[in-house]
């Protein structure tokens, strides 16, 4: 479906109910790749009876890394489309059987062209309730609610992290269609979505882990002023933990540094020369 606003380009629908043979699906894989040559914003929605990780199953046989599920990762990967997420339960299809036999998986999904997302910003995909159906409805909003999205902002506290070059070369090196320009707007926007998601995932929140830290770092020196001996195994763990308290303490004065952006400090307020001896040169009172 071809949907068009006045004044606005128009942008495709692609509706999907997938064979549960995966030979029919390879050419389903097919069409759906040569309607996301033409370079429209695309948005594929619907039953791909297909799951992309063990995380979107739960019960049955043991996930295994077939076929067919390898043939629909690299669809989705050599076009450079992007899961558009969800809110609601976690799997969108039951089995509806009792015990053991009793299967869930997230086959129902929306995925989209980065143009797509760039397009609609503010989108939201939401799983509803099971009722008439052994399949979660789905339903997709491309306009804002009270949900507030802000803008997307490189940290700087990301380059403290050598995996950070790695999500970025990794989401450049992908390999997408259209003219282009078009090429480096669905790679910038791929980047960007897998530097959130690594944020996410990896980095947190250092505000958090801090006082998490810190909580650990003051239950050891409580056990020691109380007079209990530490063992070897909880001294290596109060060192680990102050390293980490000195590296988080790192990344927050990044942070902040990137927030007021006051270019001059250098060396944060463990330099004693920048911060005393230059400023009572200056004459200035501390």
């Amino acid at each position: 479906m071809v949907i068009s606003e006045p004044n606005e380009l128009p942008w495709v629908l692609c509706g999907v109910y997938a064979s549960t043979d995966y030979r029919v699906r390879r050419t389903l894989w097919g069409e759906l790749t040569s309607l996301l040559t033409q370079g429209v914003p695309t948005m594929v929605v619907g039953d791909f009876n297909c799951i992309l990780s063990s995380e979107e199953k739960r019960g049955g046989r043991q996930y295994s890394d077939s076929v067919d599920r390898r043939e629909f990762h690299e669809f989705v990967g050599r076009n450079g489309l992007v899961d558009l997420g969800f809110s609601g339960p976690r799997f969108t299809w039951c089995n509806n059987q009792s015990g053991q036999a009793r299967v869930w998986e997230r086959i129902d999904r929306a995925i989209a062209s980065p143009d797509w997302i760039q397009r609609f910003p503010a989108y939201q995909v939401s799983h509803l309730a099971r009722i008439a159906s052994d399949h979660c409805p789905l339903l997709i909003s491309t306009e804002a609610r009270s949900v507030h999205h802000s803008p997307f902002r490189f940290e700087k506290l990301w380059l403290s992290y050598p995996q950070s070059w790695d999500v970025v070369r990794e989401a450049w090196s992908v390999p997408v269609r259209g003219d282009a320009m078009q090429r480096v707007s669905r790679r910038l926007e791929l980047t960007k979505r897998r530097l959130r998601r690594w944020n996410r995932e990896t980095v947190g929140n250092i505000f958090r882990r801090l006082e998490e830290v810190e909580a650990v770092i003051l239950d050891a020196q409580g056990r020691e002023d109380r007079g209990e001996d530490l063992t070897e195994a909880d001294m290596v763990d109060l060192r680990r933990s102050l390293a980490s308290h000195h590296s988080l303490l790192r990344q927050q004065e990044i942070f902040w540094r990137q927030k007021s952006r006051i270019q001059w400090v250098k060396d944060g307020d463990r330099n004693t020369y920048f911060f005393t001896d230059r400023q009572l040169l200056e004459g200035k009172e501390i």
